[in-house]
């Protein structure tokens, strides 16, 4: 039983060697087959290249659009503050003024009647 292992063992590493030992055809066609293969691929390569370009431009034409309006936003934002600060502080500086003048009009009013009475003081 041991020498008909060692014998079937034997058989099967020979059948491994002789099976690979059996050459592949390698014929003209396949050489053509595999050359407009890598045309094709160098060709995609290229096409795929190309629209990598084109969508960068894109991009960056988009970006700084958007970064026009960004400016232009805060821009805007800045103006409407100073407009919005000036307009509501113009109420308020016309009766601080109007405010002065009454004030100013009681003094002299006070300084008068000083002048006349010596008991107003």
């Amino acid at each position: 039983m041991k020498n008909l292992l060692v014998i079937l063992f034997f058989l099967s590493l020979t059948a491994g060697a002789f099976a690979q030992v059996q050459e592949v055809p390698f014929t003209l066609d396949d050489r053509d087959r595999i050359m407009r293969t890598e045309k094709q691929i160098k060709s995609t390569n290229d096409k795929i290249e190309s629209l990598r370009n084109e969508m960068n431009a894109k991009f960056e034409t988009v970006e700084s659009r958007l970064f026009g309006i960004l400016f232009g936003l805060i821009t805007f934002l800045i103006g409407y503050i100073m407009w919005d600060r000036r307009t509501a502080l113009f109420p308020v500086q016309n009766k601080t003024h109007e405010l002065d003048g009454r004030m100013m009009q009681l003094e002299s009013l006070a300084r008068a009647q000083s002048q006349k009475r010596s008991r107003f003081c």
